[in-house]
């Protein structure tokens, strides 16, 4: 029996058994470490080296000891991968969560400046048919509906469609 022990004990080269396995611990620690830091990869490839590292020495130790890293390798990988996604979507800093709240959409200059359909206001540059115009909350660009103005003529707001704010003199008696 004693026979038997040492003929086994002779067929493991533990100097590689022993290289394989820090390379497995390695290659494990590396892909932890890349769900963690941002490296754009550089620490993946390098725990994928360690890994194949680890079986080659695993099977210069022996090759039952290799084909036994061989096939947990992979499983680890999967295993660590799956727990990375997991942590990653449950993270709030890592990826940031979309919300649709009230403020969300388009919304015009208009609206901060309090311009309305029926606001008046008063042109800041002449309109030929753009131009700006001065209202009770502050300015904004404005397109005359019709004809030109010149600076300082009343207007009034007669609609505003999409980023454009119609107006009108302020004497026409329209809305």
């Amino acid at each position: 029996m004693d026979s038997l022990a040492l003929s086994v004990s002779h067929e493991v080269d533990w100097q590689s058994l022993w290289l394989a396995f820090g390379l497995l611990v390695l290659a494990v620690a590396l892909l932890v470490l890349e769900l963690f830091v941002v490296s754009f990869g550089i620490l993946l490839v390098g725990s994928i080296a360690s890994a194949a590292g680890a079986i080659h020495y695993a099977f210069a130790a022996s090759d039952a000891t290799g084909w036994a890293i061989a096939v947990v390798v992979p499983i680890l990988a999967v295993v660590l991968g799956r727990w990375g996604l997991a942590r990653i979507r449950r993270s709030r800093t890592l990826v940031p969560k979309g919300e649709i709240t009230a403020e969300a959409g388009y919304h015009h200059h208009a609206e901060t400046v309090g311009v309305h359909p029926g606001a008046v206001g008063v042109m800041v540059t002449p309109a030929r048919p753009s131009g700006r115009a001065r209202f009770d909350g502050g300015e904004c660009d404005v397109q005359v509906q019709s004809g030109s103005l010149g600076r300082s003529a009343k207007v009034v707001v007669l609609r505003i469609d999409g980023p454009i704010v119609f107006v009108a003199p302020a004497g026409d008696g329209e809305p």
